[in-house]
């Protein structure tokens, strides 16, 4: 039996950050796609352009192709692409699911309150992007020099991403499938707390959940890129 996993990136980056994923992944046997989300690896104005919908009619599609390739298919996805894995499992015969970062709901003031009022309001048209003051959300200096990723985010594109969030939530009782979970207590991006509501909130019945000690958000290439790796790697060999 063949297997494949499709593999998704995060919001304003590109499928570079996955590539600690994707040999490990080959060397294994899985036949393995990355695609590049839509609106990504443009400009920060392109991405304005999309909505979750457009980035998830393009998992779709890629999904489709790798099922035509392949008996099973599984799906890791990192922060957005997490959420996109979710929606994709909602709909699909995912086999099974790796969720790296993967943020449910955001922390801080400025998703939660800031944002929304900018969005719903006129000041959209004189604060249409939220800049990166912070950088890449990597522990690792090395790797932070190499992440490729928009410094600025488009407040509408923000807001998809909360639009997002209120479909998956909603969608996690009927998630059944065998599913990993990786976060990290020092993300910047996503609080901890995402991995304990994805495992009282998911219909899976069978849920493994990794702790990274030394990371931040951008799990694929901080200091414990290797360690995710092997999770996922192992966890989708498994009974595979």
């Amino acid at each position: 039996m063949s297997h494949g996993v499709l593999l998704l990136h995060g919001f304003t980056a590109t499928p570079e950050c996955l590539d600690s994923l994707v040999d490990p992944l080959r060397q294994k046997g899985f036949v393995v796609s990355a695609p590049l989300l839509a609106g990504h690896g443009t400009t920060p104005e392109e991405l304005a352009k999309t909505t979750w919908q457009d980035w998830y009619e393009g998992v779709e599609k890629n999904f489709q192709d790798l099922q035509k390739r392949v008996d099973e298919v599984f799906v890791a996805g990192l922060s957005l692409g997490g959420l996109l894995s979710l929606m994709l499992a909602s709909e699909y015969p995912v086999k099974k699911l790796a969720l790296l970062a993967t943020p449910v709901f955001l922390g801080g003031l400025l998703a939660k309150y800031v944002l929304p009022v900018v969005a719903r309001t006129p000041l959209i048209n004189v604060y249409p992007y939220q800049k990166k003051w912070a950088g890449p959300a990597i522990n690792d200096p090395v790797a932070r020099e190499k992440f490729k990723s928009y410094t600025k985010m488009p407040i509408k594109s923000i807001m998809a991403i909360v639009n997002l969030q209120k479909e998956v939530v909603r969608k996690l009782p009927q998630i059944q499938v065998p599913t990993l979970i990786l976060h990290s207590p020092h993300d910047t991006t996503a609080p901890y707390a995402n991995m304990d509501y994805l495992k009282q909130h998911l219909g899976s019945k069978e849920i493994k959940t990794v702790t990274l000690e030394t990371s931040d958000h951008v799990l694929t290439m901080d200091y414990e890129k290797d360690l995710v790796a092997r999770e996922v790697v192992s966890f989708f060999r498994e009974a595979s």
